[in-house]
């Protein structure tokens, strides 16, 4: 997976859980984490999640 994939992964899980901020990482994190397990870097997955939420 590339990094612009991971980030449009993380918007469509934005918009499907409803995800407002911060608080909401666990909900995006619980649905992406099987999409991209070993496929890209987990600590890279959080960070991008975290801007995504800012």
């Amino acid at each position: 997976l590339s990094e612009d994939e991971v980030k449009a992964l993380i918007e469509e899980i934005k918009a499907q859980v409803g995800a407002q901020g911060p608080k909401d990482m666990g909900k995006i994190m619980k649905e992406l984490t099987p999409k991209t397990k070993g496929r890209f870097d987990g600590r890279r997955v959080s960070e991008l999640v975290k801007a995504a939420l800012a």
